[in-house]
């Protein structure tokens, strides 16, 4: 074989086994970015009110970065909106479950976390938004009033949350959404704040209790956000008058929540653990 041929075979040689490298480094990029772009990939959440507002765009989010749902919502009458939930939620190549009831029942609370395990093997994170309003003075409370709101917004949370404790897997996240109004006071909503007050300490209390475990418990207050829950207590008047309190001159939206939501529930949410996140442009501090 002559000098030429031979320099010629191993200028081909690595040649080759430089395309073979390349390929690999941008294999290894590509696989990067993927696991960048869907941290969740492999995950499974649940979401809790899913049906519309706040749970629909936390599922729409967690399922874009690559978990898959459990979807709950309250009543039958309202499946059409549910589906509408997780059709967005499949269009993002992820794989949905629907459960259905009140969560102020115990044991609806171990029916979702039960279709987690037989639908998937497993929960890694719950975001629980279920909850109820109704505005008015406490005097003018009726007592069925009082215990729908003592129902939808504190024993929910408590059975909700008390499940996740006991079945997410470690390294797991509990996000439940709370309320700014615990932050200040406004009449007509001493009831539902009240109700909702407790969702902060269960978030602080249970942090201390599932740390061992890599489990973080935080807990969201969103402002007034722009959407029927909001809408349905409120007059054109009483609106005007909370969109003026935050600094922005605006209401918020879910889309001002989500990336908190996203922060909470991925890999760099570790270290944030047994908080209360006041998350409303300012419109109450504390």
């Amino acid at each position: 074989m002559t000098e030429e041929v031979l320099l010629t075979r191993r200028a081909t040689l690595y040649s080759a086994l430089a395309g073979i490298g390349a390929v690999a480094v941008a294999s290894s990029s590509a696989s990067a970015q993927d696991a960048a772009a869907r941290p969740l990939s492999g995950k499974v959440a649940i979401v809790t009110g899913a049906r519309n507002n706040q749970g629909r765009a936390y599922a729409v989010e967690l399922a874009r970065m690559g978990a898959d749902l459990v979807l709950h919502y309250h009543r039958a009458e309202t499946l059409a909106e549910v589906e509408e939930t997780a059709a967005l939620v499949q269009a993002e190549g992820v794989r949905t479950a629907l459960v259905s009831g009140d969560l102020g029942d115990p044991a609806v609370a171990r029916a979702v976390f039960d279709l987690a395990d037989s639908t998937y093997g497993g929960a890694d994170i719950l975001v629980h938004t279920a909850g109820a309003i109704i505005k008015k003075p406490v005097a003018e409370f009726a007592d069925e009033e009082f215990e729908k709101l003592l129902n939808d917004n504190t024993r929910t949370t408590f059975y909700t949350m008390r499940e996740a404790a006991r079945r997410l897997r470690d390294g797991g996240r509990i996000v439940a959404i709370g309320t700014s109004l615990t932050a200040g006071a406004a009449p007509g909503y001493a009831v539902y704040a009240g109700t909702k007050a407790p969702v902060e300490e269960f978030s602080r209390m249970m942090a201390r209790e599932l740390g061992a475990r890599g489990i973080t418990v935080n807990n969201i207050a969103p402002g007034p956000l722009d959407n029927p829950f909001f809408h349905s207590a409120e007059t054109p008047e009483s609106t005007e008058f909370a969109t003026r309190l935050a600094p922005s001159g605006r209401l918020g939206t879910e889309a001002d929540i989500v990336p908190v939501v996203a922060t909470l529930t991925g890999p760099e949410g570790a270290w944030i653990n047994g908080q209360t996140l006041f998350v409303n442009g300012g419109y109450l501090t504390r």
